[in-house]
């Protein structure tokens, strides 16, 4: 199991997003695919970042002031103030889904390749204590993603060969 590489456990159809994709269409695409965290890429497919939900809940919280329950409270801001509180949170709401992911992403970013094994995928994300790791190329065009569902979906594959 140790020696898995990452080809054979990633997701290989990755939703990403460019540097200039607004935090609402951000916050759309979490919810649509029920993803945490989204790859940021240029335009030849480069990785040049990863923007998650704590990356869009942190931002808002720095913004508005408090934090926000849950990153679907940016998509809320459509709607009447009163379903997402004071005018003013609204407007600063509004403000916010307008941002750019490059503003709010992550750029130090921890990548593998696809022959990296699952053993050192699972030690990345534990030291670097992130969620998902990209799967690139040589050329840091992405290939893939291995996020906790991988991990835990190996794990338990393996648990029931047992």
């Amino acid at each position: 199991m140790n020696d898995i590489p990452a080809r054979d456990i990633m997701t290989t159809k990755v939703v990403s997003v460019n540097r200039n994709t607004p935090l609402k269409e951000i916050t759309r695409l979490l919810s649509k695919y029920f993803v945490s965290g989204l790859p940021v890429v240029d335009d030849d497919g480069i990785v040049v970042g990863i923007i998650s939900e704590k990356d869009v809940l942190k931002y808002t919280r720095w913004v508005i002031g408090h934090p926000l329950k849950d990153p679907l409270q940016v998509l809320e801001a459509d709607e009447e103030p009163s379903s997402v509180g004071s005018q003013r949170t609204h407007d600063l709401i509004q403000t916010v889904m307008s941002v750019k992911a490059e503003a709010v992403m992550t750029d130090e970013i921890i990548t593998a390749t696809e022959e990296t094994t699952f053993l050192d995928i699972v030690r990345l994300m534990n030291k670097h204590d992130i969620n998902r790791v990209p799967i690139v190329d040589e050329a840091g065009m992405l290939k893939g993603i291995i996020a906790r569902a991988n991990i835990l979906h190996i794990l338990e594959k393996k648990a029931d060969e047992s």
